[in-house]
């Protein structure tokens, strides 16, 4: 994972680059984003940081989510249904399992997955250059709730 020392001087890089000003707020919103969880959407970072400073605004968040994004430090994500998501970007790559229930989303790594997607690329001549993949579905817990078993699978 990259430190948040990392993190700011990449955004520090992004600002000069493109003669955006620097920004205070934009560093709180990027410290609070560090401490949440692996997805959080933009009003959970916004109730977060004003824990912190409750002079910031939605729309700044939101510039600020955006400016993340285009110098890669977050990814929007927007799983099936739900509202946009954020996550911190790092080096490994990862896919998600969500519930479809109570919205929990899992993330996982699986070499076979990966060896799959590639196999089915080279069949189809495709040069592959990233993939975003989910699989939706019941957790554990939900289907425990409803008194099924992991492993059922309907298609």
């Amino acid at each position: 994972m990259t430190s948040l020392d990392e993190l700011k001087s990449r955004l520090r890089e992004h600002v000069q680059r493109n003669g955006l000003k620097s920004s205070t707020r934009r560093d709180l919103i990027l410290e609070t984003l560090t401490t949440l969880g692996p997805h959080v959407s933009a009003d959970q970072l916004l109730r977060a940081v004003r824990e912190r400073d409750d002079r910031v605004g939605a729309a700044t968040v939101y510039r600020t989510l955006r400016i993340l994004q285009d110098c890669e430090i977050v990814a929007e994500r927007r799983f099936e249904g739900g509202a946009s998501l954020y996550e911190l970007v790092d080096d490994t790559h990862h896919d998600h399992l969500i519930c479809v229930e109570c919205k929990t989303i899992i993330e996982f790594d699986d070499e076979i997955v990966e060896r799959a997607q590639e196999k089915v690329a080279t069949r189809f001549g495709f040069e592959l250059h990233y993939h975003r993949h989910e699989l939706y579905g019941l957790c554990a817990k939900c289907l425990k709730k409803r008194g099924s078993k992991v492993g059922a699978t309907a298609r």
